[in-house]
């Protein structure tokens, strides 16, 4: 443990929301934007839609220290499009069933001057990543820039989380692997993901996060179409002190890298928690949690 630690970064990052992301009430919606955001507008269907879906983004990677994000030509959460890394955007509304271009860029100017002239460059800058996600009517993903360009595993990685037409009735963690460079450079290529149940920093006292040991590393998706990568769900009997990643395990506990603390669940909601294991710089690993909705915003 002790030569893993020594040569690995730690660091850790907790994700928040950017823009309003919590509440508990049906007046007090999550989300980014009005529905059929980029490219519709408010209280319309866009052509080819017959309904919404939900999706996040999640800036994992440690070469950019913020990033501009736009889908198709309008700027990723309107009043606050610059994601910074280890951070997480609140959730958008689009129009369900069709096609929409998601590109990335490197912040800097006026946010989300680039989503313009997207998915082309932008005064002669060309996006990060290019992706175009058909989201599926009633669904919610979770976009995340991970990777680094020196692996050459940067880009968009895509990962289709859990809707929640009826509310969990127990505490749930969603683990993503959204570390495609450290998990590269480990046997087996995976994170592996646990609960802290005293101390959060260092976690002296770890537990698996049952199921999430060996999360394999993910794919990229394409600037034509989507690669869906799979999260793992783990209910629990209670909230735990906080959460760690480390490197994944074929079998056992995997050892802790990065620890949080678990942030506290939203008011009127229950206890659910999405984990994204990052890359952090020089080959290290990161860690952000978000509280998610599950209560009143289901399909």
């Amino acid at each position: 443990m002790r030569r893993l630690l020594a040569r690995t970064t730690v660091v850790a990052v907790l994700g928040f929301c950017l823009s309003a992301c919590t509440g508990g009430g049906s007046n007090s919606l999550p989300f980014a934007g009005p529905p059929n955001n980029a490219g519709g507008s408010g209280s319309t269907i866009q052509t080819g839609s017959n309904g919404q879906a939900l999706i996040r983004f999640v800036q994992g990677s440690p070469d950019y220290a913020g990033v501009d994000v736009c889908v198709d030509h309008s700027a990723f959460g309107i009043t606050a499009p610059t994601v910074e890394y280890g951070h997480v955007s609140g959730l958008y509304v689009l129009a369900g069933g069709i096609g929409h271009v998601v590109a990335v860029y490197p912040a800097g100017g006026t946010p989300g001057a680039e989503c313009a002239t997207a998915p082309g460059p932008y005064l002669g800058t060309p996006p990060i990543a290019v992706t175009t996600v058909t989201t599926a009517v009633n669904a919610r993903q979770s976009l995340v820039l991970g990777g680094t360009a020196v692996t050459t595993t940067l880009g968009l990685y895509v990962y289709t989380d859990p809707t929640f037409p009826v509310a969990p009735t127990a505490p749930e963690a969603i683990a993503h692997n959204a570390a495609p460079a450290f998990s590269a450079a480990q046997t087996p290529k995976s994170v592996g993901f646990g609960i802290c149940t005293t101390t959060v920093t260092p976690c002296v006292t770890a537990t698996a996060l049952a199921g999430a040991t060996n999360v394999a590393a993910p794919h990229p998706s394409t600037p034509t179409a989507v690669s869906a990568n799979a999260t793992v769900t783990t209910a629990g009997a209670s909230p735990p002190a906080g959460f760690y990643d480390g490197a994944g395990v074929a079998g056992g506990t995997p050892v802790p890298i990065t620890s949080i603390a678990a942030p506290a669940p939203a008011a009127g909601q229950q206890d659910v928690v999405q984990l994204y294991a990052i890359d952090a710089a020089a080959g290290g690993l990161g860690l952000v949690a978000v509280v998610e909705q599950s209560v009143g915003y289901g399909f």
